[in-house]
């Protein structure tokens, strides 16, 4: 959330940058890489510590196992919750709903789910048709949802839950009695929300601030809660699936649906398709689309996650302005894990989010976190009509960040800028594959921290930006191809393959490959490192192969400035 706002922070230049300005005046010979500080005993992050290869590490193999408990917990409670339902079956037909498109069938289900909830759960089924609802003024909702309740469709291309034209603002289209409801053992399946965005428009902003928020499901409180197999088309919202709950949801799966013509429309505000916030949540195998592509007003993020043990894996995010938030803002973000997703025609591809909230100001606000095997394509000019001149980045995290991390992996992502054209802008300058910098929190230590085996081709500036305190970390085997493609007004030690910069102990920057392949190179560094070494930093086994055969420097260290 609130990404418009913080994007603006990446187009700044970091303190410690400011050492490396006068680095390439002076370089015009080839170096070997060097060890700077002593030899580096095993780290804690050893090769091993990989997603695809645990292996020999303790410390990641318990997080899989950790990661992997929930998934079967979540599994196992959801099944029961099916079971549970599955014996009472009544259709929304035999409470007179039509399913014609053009009778207002809202009493009709409501009678339905009513009789349902009478009979201590069961399923509400829905045959193929169109089904038009419409908003209760005085509620603020079109449908209210009980626990123990499955809808379920005859498929999402047959079955269509739409909201009629002109309703003006409103909270939900499904959702509680009240925003405490307990609405645990809720599930859908095979239905169409079709949230009518087009004879429903937001006409300014204020129009979706404060409790009109427009969501087609909203859950606040409920455990095994399921939604699969459905389709959510023309909406136009803060959130369109959000449960969120901190420690009042928990056991979720949100898996094999479509999210589609998301967003569109003159008037541009702050969403996220799926927004969570609980513990032991899947979100896995949905396809998400904006209406228009890159550019689209309002397809700003299409998952953002609070809470502990999250997997997102499986999901193709095409056209948004960011594909995934993984946010340590709430009491605990511990295990998340963030795999094989594909993420397409965006701006930004996965943002971190690490702040003190909830009354916590000392423990880190984010966790075990993998980010592993996702392919990520970046459609620049595209954007900048919304963004202007700010910084695309593939991941990245947000620079206003002011709480510690801990045991973060970012191993086997693709990251590939495309459709960039013209000469680029001054704060092309972190424009990065990967950017990690504190930009308000300079002292803030990451701890344990792994960028290994990544394709990062074309990036508008260095392919990796490290500026923030390190504590055992590793940057090894990753894949650099010419970076610095922004012509922007800014120094050219801004286009370096891997700038590192901060405070560092016991952290190797090893076996690199840095290329440039073009006719005319644009990369006008390897490595540039300026760091103060705390103790055991080691640079060694970088290649450097440049094709225009100009000499650069593959490694060059220059004291910090403070």
């Amino acid at each position: 959330m609130l990404i418009k706002s913080l994007l603006l922070f990446l187009g700044a230049t970091s303190l410690g940058i400011l050492s490396l300005l006068k680095v390439l005046d002076t370089i015009n010979v080839h170096e070997q890489p060097v060890v700077v500080s002593g030899n580096l005993q095993q780290s804690i992050l050893s090769d091993e510590m990989s997603l695809v290869a645990y292996g020999k590490s303790s410390k990641l193999r318990d997080n899989a196992q950790i990661l992997q408990t929930s998934l079967n917990v979540n599994a196992k409670t959801l099944a029961q919750s099916a079971d549970l339902a599955e014996s009472i079956s009544f259709s929304v037909k035999d409470f007179g709903a039509v399913g014609n498109g053009i009778i207002d069938d809202t009493k009709a289900i409501q009678k339905t789910i009513d009789a349902v909830e009478a009979s201590g759960g069961g399923v509400v089924f829905f045959p193929a048709g169109t089904y038009k609802v419409s908003i209760n003024p005085a509620t603020s909702q079109a449908i209210v949802i009980r626990r123990k309740l499955i809808l379920k469709g005859s498929g999402h291309k047959n079955s269509i839950i739409k909201l009629d034209d002109r309703q003006g603002n409103y909270d939900s289209i499904l959702a509680g009695q009240t925003v405490s409801s307990d609405l645990s053992d809720f599930a859908m399946y095979d239905l169409t929300i079709d949230g009518n965005s087009s004879n429903n428009p937001v006409i300014a902003e204020p129009d979706i601030n404060g409790n009109e928020k427009r969501y087609s499901l909203r859950i606040f409180v409920g455990k095994r809660i399921r939604i699969e197999g459905c389709r959510f088309t023309n909406q136009n919202n803060v959130n369109t699936v959000t449960v969120n709950g901190e420690e009042s949801v928990s056991d979720v799966a949100i898996k094999n649906n479509i999210f589609e013509l998301i967003g569109g429309g003159s008037i541009d505000y702050d969403h996220s398709t799926i927004y969570t916030h609980g513990k032991r949540i899947e979100i896995s195998n949905n396809f998400f689309y904006s209406r228009d592509g890159a550019g689209t007003n309002v397809a700003r993020t299409a998952i953002e996650i609070h809470g502990d043990d999250h997997t997102v894996k499986e999901n193709v995010i095409d056209g948004f302005t960011n594909g995934i938030n993984i946010t340590g803002y709430a009491k605990s973000s511990n295990n998340q894990s963030i795999t094989d997703n594909t993420i397409k025609e965006a701006y930004t591809g996965i943002t971190i989010w690490s702040y003190f909230s909830n009354g916590n100001t000392v423990n880190p606000a984010l966790s075990n976190c993998m980010i592993a095997n996702n392919t990520i394509t970046l459609n620049v000019n595209a954007w900048r009509k919304l963004w202007g001149y700010t910084s695309s980045t593939g991941i990245w995290l947000m620079p206003r960040s002011d709480a510690p991390i801990q045991n973060l992996n970012i191993v086997d992502n693709q990251i590939t800028f495309t459709n960039f054209g013209g000469e680029g802008n001054v704060k092309d300058n972190l424009a990065n594959g990967i950017n990690l910098w504190r930009y308000s929190s300079p002292n803030v230590v990451t701890e344990n921290i792994r960028i290994s085996r990544n394709k990062i081709i074309n990036p508008l500036a260095a392919g990796i930006y490290i500026s923030m305190p390190i504590k055992n970390g590793e940057i090894l085997q990753n894949v650099i191809v010419n970076p610095g493609q922004s012509k922007g007004s800014f120094h050219d030690a801004y286009r370096a393959a891997i700038i590192a910069d901060g405070i560092f102990n016991n952290v190797k920057i090893n076996d690199n490959l840095l290329v440039d392949n073009q006719k005319v190179n644009t990369m006008k560094a390897g490595i540039l490192w300026s760091i103060n070494c705390e103790a055991q930093c080691e640079v060694k086994g970088n290649v450097l192969n440049v094709a225009s055969g100009v000499k650069l420097t593959d490694f060059h260290s220059v004291p910090r400035i403070r």
